[in-house]
């Protein structure tokens, strides 16, 4: 992953992200193109990291549904109370 989404500057939404996200890759398949990277970095345009970002808060959220307990895979009792609260 792009160590810049460590700094987690991105300013989207979680919906703009996975909007956005979903977008690029809807292009990717059509077009066969890889996105190219900007410098300076755009944390809130750059595919590479909405993809960082997304799998930054996608693994937040797994954390903070788990605490310390480990995931049980598909209908894991912590993310089953998560969702439920």
């Amino acid at each position: 992953m792009n160590k810049i989404v460590e700094f987690r500057l991105c300013k989207l939404t979680d919906e703009q992200l996975v909007e956005k996200v979903d977008k690029y890759v809807d292009r990717i398949y059509q077009t066969g193109k890889i996105p190219s990277r900007c410098v300076p970095a755009r944390p809130d345009e750059d595919f590479d990291l909405l993809v960082g970002e997304l799998i930054m808060r996608f693994m937040d959220t797994k954390i903070k549904a788990h605490g310390d307990k480990e995931c049980l895979g598909p209908g894991c009792p912590y993310c089953d109370e998560e969702d439920k609260g």
